[in-house]
């Protein structure tokens, strides 16, 4: 019998199956992921977020509307039923994943009261969990007033599980508000974990440390993978390539050391999630910096072995993606959603080298386009001679039509048509990258290898007018094929 095989449409039939499975609208507007196969109610706190991250994951492959007016809906609906003041959750890795749900939310739909209460998340549990009497610093996993209370009482530990979606969390308000406390406070969490939790030898990340300085050694996927995914994010934002080879030894003894020949698998009953942050990790990691010719035949092993082992009458795929998955109607939500955000970052085939990060220069002037590092909507769009800063350095990803967005580094704002006007010499500028047609852009390699870059809205071509002036507006114009039209991807 012919193996089966991860193939284009899977991604899309296993985020349909997780949604008719457990997508729940029950009336007055209420939109949520059930508990269980079996159980009707509505998903908790802490593992509804992460249901939510699983949405939020498809949307992000796609920039489908109708994805995102899901992600809208769950978090609305969240955030009913969980409205702040947090105080109720001692855990502070608890509120890490309420934030990171959130803050992601907003990115994606532009929804004020996401980030606002992300925010508040964030100020409440570092407020509350930063501490440096023990260990040099480090943010509590649940706060000792609260484990004191626990029955028996639970001894406070400072563990990988708050501190890396905190830290996350931080760092995605940064791209979303440019307040560089945010930034400051998810470089000073980073510095902690590298320093007390993460082996930069073996590229382990540890559990925990309790107050005495003992280090609780065991490891998780999810664990590694918050790790690998904030030590990116750090990247990225930062250009630090100190954070780029942290990521690199983070996602290597994933591979290596928590899988079974390759494949993560863990079956163990009392877990939720386990691999879902090992994959935005290594999805975002490998995706962004072009390293698909090292660990595509890895991410699509595990793929595969997704779509092998996934329960035929419901199309879902448990956390041990190496074995069949049983018919037990008591499995939650949570227990499907990793399977699910793999195969959202795992293409059909090896992509080619358009996405992922780049300096765009122009084959005419060899002049780069630069955001000038204003931030804000409508800010200008300009040409500068190449110097590789984060200015210069574009995140290309792509939506299910093929096209793709172009998010700068320094700004984190989309590459924008204004209005999809098709008018010729038409400056370009940014905006929040709201992935309408307008931001989204065909990139069409020419036979001398240069690139094509059109807007889907306006039909016309970026043009840099052959002006080699420093400070010189990125126009579109009707396409002619001129060396002012073709630009390189470096």
């Amino acid at each position: 019998m012919e193996a089966i095989t991860f193939g284009q449409n899977d991604a899309e039939t296993m985020y349909n199956a997780f949604n008719n499975v457990f997508l729940t609208r029950p009336g007055g507007g209420d939109v949520y992921y059930k508990t269980a196969i079996n159980n009707a109610d509505r998903g908790g706190t802490w593992s509804g977020s992460l249901d939510i991250l699983g949405a939020e994951d498809a949307y992000e492959r796609t920039g489908d509307p109708e994805k995102k007016d899901l992600v809208n809906d769950l978090l609305t609906t969240w955030l009913k039923y969980n409205p702040i003041p947090w105080s109720w959750d001692g855990w502070n890795d608890d509120i890490g994943w309420f934030s990171l749900a959130l803050v992601r939310g907003y990115q994606m739909t532009g929804d004020q009261p996401f980030l606002d209460t992300a925010k508040y998340g964030f100020d409440y549990a570092f407020g509350r969990g930063w501490e440096t009497q023990h260990n040099d610093g480090g943010i509590w996993e649940e706060n000792p007033e609260y484990s004191a209370r626990e029955n028996p009482p639970r001894a406070a530990t400072k563990e990988a599980l708050a501190n890396d979606s905190l830290g996350k969390v931080a760092c995605m308000i940064y791209q979303s508000t440019h307040d560089e406390g945010y930034l400051e406070k998810g470089k000073q969490i980073y510095a902690w974990v590298s320093t007390h939790l993460f082996d930069s030898e073996t590229g382990q990340v540890n559990t925990g440390v309790d107050q005495s300085g003992k280090v609780d050694t065991g490891t998780a996927a999810y664990n590694q993978g918050t790790f690998l995914d904030y030590a990116n994010l750090l990247y990225e934002i930062t250009g630090n390539r100190d954070y780029y080879n942290d990521a690199k030894r983070a996602i290597d003894f994933g591979r290596d050391k928590l899988t079974v020949n390759g494949v993560f698998n863990n079956p163990a009953g009392y877990l939720n999630t386990w691999a879902d942050e090992m994959a935005r990790g290594a999805g975002h990691f490998v995706r962004d910096s072009g390293l698909w010719s090292e660990y595509y035949s890895w991410i699509k092993q595990n793929a595969d072995a997704i779509v092998q082992n996934r329960r035929t009458d419901l199309g879902l795929t448990w956390n041990a993606w190496a074995q069949p998955t049983p018919g037990d109607s008591a499995l939650t939500a949570n227990n499907f959603v990793s399977a699910m955000a793999w195969l959202q970052f795992t293409p059909a085939m090896q992509p080619n080298e358009i996405g992922g990060i780049h300096t765009i220069t122009n084959q005419g002037t060899g002049m780069a386009i630069d955001s000038a590092g204003k931030y804000g909507n409508g800010s200008p769009v300009i040409q500068w001679g190449k110097n590789d800063s984060l200015n210069q350095r574009w995140l290309l990803t792509q939506n299910s039509d093929t096209s793709w967005n172009i998010v700068n580094l320094a700004t984190w704002e989309s590459l924008d048509c204004p209005g999809g006007s098709d008018a010729d010499n038409l400056p370009m500028v940014q905006w929040f990258s709201g992935r309408a047609p307008n931001q989204r852009w065909w990139i069409d390699q020419q036979s001398d290898g240069t690139y094509k870059i059109w807007n889907k809205a306006s039909g016309k071509a970026l043009d840099s007018a052959n002006n080699t002036n420093n400070g010189a507006a990125l126009i579109q114009y009707g396409w002619n094929g001129s060396s002012a039209q073709r630009w390189l991807l470096e």
